[in-house]
């Protein structure tokens, strides 16, 4: 009985029940940026454990030949029994030209939006728009023989796509068409009328108004520039050109050089 149940859990292609995730996949989950767990879990809902553990293995294995990402849909082609690929199909739930408004919205009204989008970090209202609010709202198809609403080749398309996204995050953005020069220039383009409403204080009340007047809202953070030493930073030969006009030999020349970077250390430590 226990050795069925294995077989059905791990092998099995047709109509094998639904199960809850393993402990190790909700961890390997857990480990991706929101973005990334985000598409995994709501794809994992759909499906029993069987097929997330065979999806997966097809995904480290290199099935996936093909992916593509486009404005509002995933389109994959992964390599399984047959000679030609299976085409895989992760339909994104429709964004009117006001939903995504509204997220150039919240980014302009969210303090370090933007550097926070390009480490993987987007809040919870952000990528319900970019995505999906619930799993429910995805569509997904295959042309596998398979009948699951959700096959391994689905899992396998989008174990690819969360690695993706977790890699390179302009990807969750690239979902609804949009990239971070776009939205920078459209925050930009909001950043008037924002000021302006803080300003307006609209709908505040006298306390609200005072708390707003005298504490403020938050600050972006400060630019941190790339720091790198002025010596591994410069080019060495142009040191040495600089320091023969004052030394008579080689050794002399190294000696200058060395007491630079002596002096640059003593300094800077």
């Amino acid at each position: 009985m226990v050795a069925a149940e294995q077989d059905n859990v791990i092998y099995a292609n047709f109509g094998a029940r639904k199960r809850v995730s393993s402990p190790e996949q909700v961890h390997r989950v857990s480990a991706l940026s929101d973005a990334a767990t985000r598409v995994t879990q709501f794809i994992y809902k759909n499906a029993d454990s069987g097929r997330i553990s065979r999806g997966r293995q097809y995904a480290a294995g290199g099935h996936v030949v093909g992916l593509d990402v486009r404005n509002g849909a995933v389109h994959g082609r992964v390599a399984g029994s047959q000679n030609e690929p299976f085409a895989v199909l992760i339909q994104l739930p429709f964004r009117s030209n006001d939903d995504i408004a509204r997220i150039s919205e919240i980014f302009a009204r969210t303090p370090n939006s933007l550097a926070q989008a390009r480490e993987g970090v987007f809040s919870p209202e952000v990528l319900d728009l970019l995505f999906a609010a619930d799993a429910d709202e995805l569509r997904f198809s295959c042309t596998c023989p398979d009948s699951s609403y959700v096959c391994k080749h689905v899992v396998a398309v989008g174990d690819k796509l969360a690695v993706r996204i977790d890699a390179d995050p302009a990807v969750a953005l690239s979902l609804r068409g949009l990239d971070l020069g776009r939205l920078e220039q459209s925050v930009l383009d909001q950043a008037e009328s924002v000021a302006k409403e803080s300003y307006d204080n609209a709908g505040l009340d006298a306390a609200e108004r005072s708390s707003l007047f005298w504490e403020g809202r938050a600050f972006p953070d400060l630019p941190r520039p790339k720091v790198a030493p002025a010596l591994e930073d410069s080019d060495p030969e142009l040191l040495r050109k600089a320091m023969r006009a004052v030394s008579h030999t080689n050794i002399d020349l190294l000696r200058a050089v060395s007491d630079v970077e002596d002096l640059y250390h003593h300094l800077t430590h």
